[in-house]
């Protein structure tokens, strides 16, 4: 190893071993400094490289071979550090794949299968076979369901999981925890929340804590002894006042400030500008109820599954809206904002609003250009709007490379929707799994079946319904896998930059809510809502 190497050896575990807890606001901006500015001294460039070559009027810029070794060479330091920081060792998954048979729990959407919803093993074996060659033409030879069909769902994007990331870690360098099995307590009781939502779409945020069908959901997800380690709660208990709220499963944690307050991040409610462009939060709605209960009958969910896409069948979009906009006050309205999003959306609206507030106690006092550090100049290209901007919707592609490595080529975990047709099928008589017996004889199932029937019109007591996951979309979930998620990823990523630069502790002013049919904000009348809570929140929802 050279003199070099041992030096850059040496920064990178000093990193490591600084890194090793919770990221700071101050880790990240050294990051972003590094990243974005011309520190010389700290990059260990030669000083004299930026020395006048003449008297006035003569150009003060660095001499162009010299600047062109510094910056070839501050490069260079980077990425060694980067890759000594990348792990040695694979990424852990669990072992559904070789264990379960007929590869029930893993992802196989828009490929091959049978009449019970199974991939079929050729179908699944050449899809297995271009992700371990990543080779375009094996992917193009993948045995795909509705071959035939121009306008079938595709896979979303499964070369993503090779991209290289030339700014930070490698995508393929994260490493998580090993999804939970298939069949495992804790995916049981995941469904439960998830049935939970699907019966609770329409019940208004406002009214969480007297609402009868919610209260019933709680009281049904609190018989699953599993149920802390799949979703957080409060003493092990699901509340109204925790339903739904996000957070760390397996931790039994939420990031603080997502259990204050309104349901919504105000970053989802509080109108914003951009230029001169003043934006009101208000969204096309929904109609409620059984027009856009989705897959509640087992052969729609079996051509979706096969890849038919029932926007392309109804025109462009099969789901049905009213005349009318509302902000978000439901979780209708919020899944809706989720399923027509585009990736940098949230973090960008969060610091339009952010900006919006128009002070300065909004943003660290410890930024270099701020009021409080610097009485001549103040940020722009770097630490301004240009540079948080550029760095907040940069994160969330950064993040996507990381969860789309996942997915792809690590877990390939089942859609939720597909742990309903397996129960489905299960009900029946087709073929026991050996899935849900706890889940099952719970109220929440039955909850979930009857809305299926009521959504097509079958008899009580007609079991050809039970156990599909009612969708909030007509063609499901989207044709990646599960794990991770993607939102989950690319908005932490967003809120994770926002805050190396925001004061989280600031008190957001005027803070609202939506009524009861989001008609109109109303104010917040309850405790303050910080600004780092409240990004917490946005990640949350």
């Amino acid at each position: 190893m050279s003199q070099e190497e041992k030096k850059v050896s040496e920064t990178a575990s000093k990193d490591r071993s600084e890194n090793s807890s919770t990221l700071s606001r101050r880790d990240i901006l050294r990051g972003a400094t590094a990243a974005t500015t011309i520190a010389a001294a700290g990059a260990g460039l030669a000083p004299q490289a930026f020395a006048r070559s003449g008297g006035p009027g003569s150009s003060l810029a660095q001499d162009p071979t010299g600047r062109a070794a510094d910056a070839a060479r501050l490069r260079r330091r980077r990425a060694t550090i980067n890759q000594l920081q990348a792990p040695r060792s694979p990424q852990p998954v669990n072992d559904d794949e070789t264990r379960l048979p007929d590869f029930i729990g893993n992802f196989s959407k828009t490929l091959k299968h049978n009449s019970r919803g199974e991939v079929t093993r050729n179908s699944y074996l050449s899809f297995i076979s271009a992700l371990e060659s990543g080779e375009d033409a094996d992917f193009d030879n993948i045995l795909v369901g509705r071959e035939n069909d121009p306008m079938r769902q595709r896979l979303v994007s499964p070369q993503g999981a090779y991209a290289f990331e030339l700014s930070g870690l490698d995508g393929n360098a994260n490493r998580i925890n090993p999804a939970p099995a298939f069949d495992s307590d804790i995916t049981e009781a995941e469904m439960a929340e998830l049935y939970g939502y699907a019966v609770t779409r329409d019940v208004p945020f406002i009214e969480y804590d007297s609402n009868r069908r919610l209260q019933r959901v709680v009281d049904s997800l609190n018989t699953f002894p599993a149920i802390a380690d799949a979703v957080p709660t409060d003493g092990g208990q699901v509340t109204p006042q925790n339903f739904g709220r996000g957070g760390l499963p397996t931790q039994g944690l939420r990031p603080l400030g997502t259990e204050i307050g309104p349901f919504v991040s105000q970053f989802l409610l509080l109108p914003f500008q951009i230029g001169q462009l003043v934006v009101e939060q208000r969204y096309p709605r929904l109609e409620r109820g059984g027009a856009n209960q989705f897959m509640t009958e087992f052969n729609e969910w079996l051509a979706i599954q096969r890849g038919f896409n029932p926007n392309a069948a109804a025109g462009g979009n099969a789901s049905v809206f009213t005349n009318r906009t509302r902000f978000i006050s439901k979780m209708r309205d919020l899944s809706e904002w989720v399923h027509r999003d585009f990736p940098l959306q949230s973090p960008l609206h969060a610091l339009s609003v952010i900006f919006g507030f128009g002070t300065d106690d909004a943003f660290d006092p410890a930024l270099p250009y701020s009021r409080l550090n610097n009485s001549t100049q103040e940020g722009f290209v770097t630490f301004g709007l240009p540079d948080i901007s550029h760095l907040t919707v940069h994160a969330p592609r950064q993040a996507l490379t990381g969860a789309w490595y996942q997915k792809w080529l690590n877990h390939r975990r089942g859609r939720p929707e597909v742990y309903g047709g397996r129960l489905n099928v299960q009900v029946r008589g087709e073929r026991d799994y050996g899935l849900g017996e706890r889940l099952m004889d719970s109220r929440v199932f039955r909850m979930a079946a009857n809305e299926s029937r009521r959504v097509n019109g079958s008899a009580d007591g007609d079991n050809s319904a039970n156990g599909l996951l009612p969708m909030g979309f007509p063609e499901g979930s989207p044709a990646h896998p599960a794990y991770p998620g993607g939102h989950s990823s690319f908005v932490a990523a967003g809120a994770t930059v926002l805050k190396a630069f925001v004061n989280e502790d600031f008190v957001i002013p005027n803070p609202v809510q939506a009524n009861r049919n989001g008609s109109e904000l109303i104010p917040w009348g309850g405790e303050a809502l910080t600004l780092g809570g409240e990004l917490n929140k946005l990640v949350a929802n």
